[in-house]
């Protein structure tokens, strides 16, 4: 589980004022005493990670520049007229024309659309 901001800033500050990660650890416990305290790789990687890019964030979250191609208004509108033209069926079998990516993207989809339209009619 990654740590919040707050847990990091505080693994980073605790570990330059003391420069022991055990004592980094002991005091993490006693101040999230609902959360386990980082081990010794995590608390070097984040206080490593804060002396050279001054930071402990992730800088690349965000920054791929990919773009998302599961879930297009397009395909959206296609699985909504798939199920408005056969209620009847299955929402598996109304997912079979699709690609596996578009199908498993858009299961909730299916789920939530399909709620709707049956309760619309009672």
């Amino acid at each position: 589980m990654q740590l919040t901001k707050e847990q990091r800033v505080f693994v980073v500050t605790t570990w330059i004022s003391t420069r022991s990660t055990k004592r980094v650890q002991a005091l993490f416990s006693q101040h999230f005493f609902n959360r386990r305290s980082p081990c010794t790789d995590t608390i070097w990687k984040n206080a490593n990670k804060y002396q050279q890019e001054g930071t402990s964030r992730n800088l690349y979250k965000g920054r791929s520049e990919r773009k998302r191609t599961a879930r297009s208004e397009e395909k959206v509108e296609n699985v909504r007229n798939l199920l408005l033209q056969t209620p009847q069926v299955s929402i598996r079998r109304n997912g079979l024309p699709l690609t596996m990516s578009s199908f498993n993207s858009f299961y909730g989809a299916f789920l939530r659309i399909k709620f709707i339209l049956l309760h619309q009619k009672t």
